[in-house]
């Protein structure tokens, strides 16, 4: 008899000790414009008593939560709505995702040579002949690399002799990225060739530069 009691014994505590295990969940994120968008999600998400880790994948778009088994699914999803405007969570990977870039307008000359890090030769022998061509080294979770691209969709809107070639750089380890070599250390970054072949590379939203690169009027 007393053998059946220390089993039930062992047996209760092993069923409690389950309940209070921690579980690990995967949610995809959308509606948001840059891995700095983590930030806040991540802020409100540690504010749940029982979330314990959370970790943001830049490319999947998708968060990776650590919590007490009583965390429920639907505190995790109304956190993160509460982190952003448009913010939106759902349960599982494979459907995360950037808000996409802005159309260009009809018309202007613009070009994406690649958009999966690959690597594409030399640039200037990429120029689109007798115009400046503006090559956009950039990355789907770069905020600034979005104000960069708004800027090149209001001067090609204007001007139709500047070209824009879009390149996604992915990460810094891609084959586009060993590619141009140690020039290429932060984003946004930009290569400018001028009607003549004179190249001027700038790195981060320097409206002055590109303004002056481009033979600005």
């Amino acid at each position: 008899m007393k053998h059946w009691i220390r089993a039930l014994i062992v047996v209760g505590l092993f069923a409690g000790a389950t309940a209070r295990a921690d579980r690990r969940q995967v949610y995809s994120v959308t509606g948001v414009d840059c891995v700095e968008c983590s930030s806040p999600i991540k802020a409100q998400l540690k504010k749940l008593k029982g979330v314990k880790k959370v970790e943001f994948d830049k490319h999947k778009v998708e968060l990776s939560v650590a919590m007490d088994d009583h965390v429920s699914d639907d505190a995790i999803l109304a956190a993160i709505a509460r982190s952003g405007p448009d913010f939106k969570g759902v349960v599982g990977p494979g459907r995360g995702a950037y808000i996409p870039f802005a159309k260009y307008p009809e018309g202007a000359d613009v070009v994406v040579l690649t958009a999966t890090g690959a690597a594409v030769g030399p640039l200037e022998k990429l120029r689109a002949p007798g115009k400046y061509t503006v090559f956009d080294l950039y990355a789907d979770w770069c905020g600034p690399c979005r104000v960069v691209d708004n800027q090149l969709r209001e001067i090609v809107e204007h001007r139709r002799d500047v070209a824009v070639r879009k390149l996604n750089i992915v990460d810094f380890t891609s084959a586009l990225a060993r590619e141009q070599g140690s020039k290429l250390n932060a984003l946004p970054y930009l290569v400018v060739f001028s009607p003549s072949g004179k190249r001027t590379d700038i790195t981060g939203s320097e409206t002055k530069k590109l303004a002056a690169a481009l033979g600005a009027r």
